[in-house]
């Protein structure tokens, strides 16, 4: 009897251990169960925070908007990566939704718009944002539904809304031409941005960074059937989320303070119900469909296919034919894992520096029109 109850406290103690020690990195899928579990009792979420004595831009180029609830950045508040880089947060209202913007740069350079994807925010490119503002004028967006961009549930979710939602972005900011990548989820998004009407020709450079193109996903593939459920908005309320998949779905050696800044950003009250809401409207066959069906189509710009060399669920073998698919693709792999451009930016940096070199022939840039004379995209 004493053996059996001390072989059931044992048992406690190692569970207990494991669930503190290796829950907020474990791939397992009973961490899964048990992150969607406790993220659906005990949501985690916050309001965003002020920035204590906040510095503002002189020079206000885009009109105020009302920022969506439970956001921290003001419309024009300026902020330093890497101790001295200035970047401007920025609000705009599009057809679609209000969507939070930094830019970074000289806005009469050449631009450059980044679109992150799960669970990341305009600050998963700091590093990209802090290399190229030196050359070109660099615009970072939250998609909606993340970090500090409307996440209300009656909007339109899907790619193709989204992609024409960010057109009128570039027609507010007055980009008439400019390069343009996306990361992931946001890659999905950027594919959709080729076939919008009232971009066509403007598309300057296409740098597409891990996601699968011409081949199905790999496996193991990312739940997104969970995704759209109850319990997927459990995982993504979960207090480990950002941690597990950082650290245990694809290992990234990421510092704590870069973890944290994730998972702050992440943690705006909302996210959580509408990225449920955004995977309802879309699925890896579906989008594989809109890639062969039309989306090569249009991909008609210098693109570049950007891939983690170790992402164990987008094998490099998928890839080998990937340039065939699009009349001026190349592919090239950075030595990192899914968030390559988090975790060896220095590859990163300069692989799309080089793309960008090789191809200059192909830049056509002119001065933009004012954000005031430029109207809004049409799909």
């Amino acid at each position: 009897m004493i053996y059996a109850e001390f072989s059931l406290v044992l048992a406690a103690l190692a569970a207990a251990a494991w669930l503190r020690y290796r829950l907020p990195v474990s791939a397992h899928p009973l961490s899964v169960l048990l992150n969607g579990i406790s993220g659906m009792l005990f949501p985690y979420s916050h309001r965003g925070r002020a920035t204590p004595s906040a510095r503002m831009a002189a020079d206000m180029r885009y009109p105020a908007v009302t920022p969506p609830p439970h956001t921290a950045n003001l419309h024009g508040e300026i902020e330093y990566l890497h101790g001295d880089v200035e970047v401007t947060h920025w609000y705009a209202e599009t057809s679609g939704g209000v969507y939070h913007l930094v830019t970074a740069g000289d806005p009469g350079n050449e631009a450059f718009i980044f679109v992150p994807g799960l669970p990341e925010s305009w600050w998963a490119f700091h590093h990209q944002i802090a290399d190229l503002c030196a050359d070109y004028y660099v615009v970072a967006i939250d998609m909606k539904g993340y970090g500090q961009s409307d996440k209300r549930l009656n909007l339109d979710y899907t790619n193709p809304a989204m992609a024409a939602e960010v057109a009128e972005l570039a027609d507010q900011l007055g980009l008439h031409c400019f390069n343009l990548a996306g990361h992931d989820r946001g890659a999905v998004l950027t594919d959709h941005m080729t076939h919008v009407a009232a971009l066509k020709g403007r598309i300057l450079r296409y740098v597409r960074m891990q996601q699968s193109f011409n081949e199905p996903h790999g496996k193991p593939k990312p739940p997104h059937f969970l995704m759209k459920t109850r319990f997927g908005e459990g995982m993504f309320s979960a207090r480990n989320f950002v941690t597990v998949l950082y650290c245990g779905w694809f290992p990234s050696n990421l510092s704590p303070a870069t973890l944290q800044r994730l998972d702050y950003e992440f943690r705006f009250q909302g996210t959580a119900q509408a990225l449920r809401k955004y995977f309802a409207t879309t699925n890896f066959e579906t989008e594989l469909a809109d890639r062969h069906s039309y989306l090569f189509k249009s991909m008609d710009m210098p693109t570049l296919l950007l891939q983690g060399w170790y992402d164990k669920g987008q094998h490099p073998e998928e890839y080998a034919h990937a340039a065939d698919y699009v009349p001026d693709a190349r592919v090239q792999f950075v030595q990192a894992n899914h968030f390559f451009h988090l975790e060896n930016p220095q590859s990163t940096n300069r692989a799309i520096r080089q793309f960008l070199a090789e191809t200059a022939a192909h830049s056509t840039h002119q001065p933009a029109p004012s954000a005031q004379s430029a109207g809004p995209a049409a799909p």
